[in-house]
């Protein structure tokens, strides 16, 4: 992958000697320990034993922190063997697969590095939406960007809780979904915003958004809000070309303003409630409602009918590394801070859908 074979032309520079981690680093990694140590208990009698003894939240943290902090990987795989000893072989296979070129240069157990470094200036998360503000991790949640979850024991609100008929199978769809991220999509995501300039991140972003045009415009007239289809179509042709493809939003310097439509919103506007919350393979967590509204949003998709399978697939992914780069500090704050990263997912669903049906 991009990204592994980025992080492999870092591994002459790493030496043998462990230094020491920022105190933050550490409580991430120990935070992550005992998460993964409480979610093993919790399903302890439903899974398999291979994966009764393997951490995903600390495994999580760990791949994250070395694609932040690759000099710091013998320092990072050390910290985690203290927090969790009992986790160190699976650790190490994940490490090993997500990072071949450390294989060699795994941590001497028998030389016991300093753990700590003297204490930081709080750290800032730089996120890369330019529609919201660098914040700490520790704001309160009034401070976050807007995409950012309001995790439920910080007081946000989870309306799909009594709506998750199918929360059996929903686990299922979504740690196997979150293994495709852990192996795939996340690690594509950090290689390519390690690699992209953040201004060329923003210009392909906006240029997806303009893809989703035809969608939004096909949405804003069965919604009967004509002055927004006009809107719609306005920006398309503008950006279409004098923005060059979409990479620059120059209908938003005219006072064009974007906004988003999906078909799930337009069966909510005819009052059609959210149904079940499910979990999709690939796609993941949605509703009922909106899951339909994918399909019909297809429809509603020129690349759908004008492109062949091949170049639509690879449009779709290439997409979707661009969309996933975005929420790259939104999900690890997720990570280290959620109770149940399942049950924070689902109410950061329900805070994002809810968001936009009232756009």
């Amino acid at each position: 992958m991009l990204f592994a074979l980025a992080v492999l032309c870092l591994v002459p520079s790493i030496t043998a000697v462990a230094q020491a981690l920022p105190p933050e680093l550490v409580a991430r990694i120990g935070a992550a320990a005992e998460q993964g140590r409480s979610h093993q208990a919790s399903l302890s009698e439903i899974i398999d034993e291979r994966r009764q003894i393997a951490n995903r939240q600390l495994e999580t943290v760990v791949v994250s922190a070395i694609a932040e902090r690759p000099e710091l990987f013998q320092s990072i795989m050390r910290e985690a063997y203290i927090q969790a000893p009992e986790s160190h072989a699976n650790l190490n296979l994940t490490v090993i697969n997500m990072f071949p070129g450390f294989a060699g240069v795994l941590p001497d157990l028998s030389v016991a590095p300093p753990r700590q470094a003297e204490p930081e200036a709080p750290r800032r998360i730089e996120s890369h939406d330019a529609r919201a503000p660098d914040v700490q991790r520790d704001a309160a949640p009034g401070d976050r960007p807007a995409n950012w979850p309001i995790l439920p024991k910080e007081g946000g609100i989870d309306g799909y809780a009594d709506k998750d008929p199918l929360e059996g199978l929903n686990r299922v769809f979504f740690y196997a979904n979150g293994a495709l991220d852990l192996v795939i999509f996340g690690p594509l995501a950090r290689g390519y915003r390690l690699v992209t300039p953040e201004a060329a991140q923003h210009a392909l972003s906006r240029a997806f958004d303009n893809l989703a045009s035809p969608i939004i415009f096909a949405n804003d007239l069965l919604q009967l809000r004509f002055h927004r289809a006009a809107t719609t179509l306005s920006r398309f042709a503008i950006n279409s070309t004098v923005g060059v493809l979409g990479l620059f939003d120059v209908a938003a310097e005219l006072g064009l303003e974007p906004h988003d439509a999906y078909f799930g919103q337009t069966l909510y506007t005819y009052g059609v409630g959210d149904g079940i919350y499910l979990v999709l393979p690939l796609f993941g967590p949605t509703t009922a409602r909106d899951a339909v509204g994918l399909g019909v949003d297809s429809l509603f998709d020129p690349r759908s009918w004008l492109l062949g399978s091949t170049e639509r697939l690879a449009l779709y992914a290439g997409e979707g590394v661009v969309r996933r780069e975005e929420l790259i500090d939104a999900i690890n704050y997720l990570v280290e801070n959620a109770d149940s990263n399942y049950n924070a997912v689902r109410a950061w669903t329900y805070q994002q859908r809810e968001a936009k049906l009232r756009q």
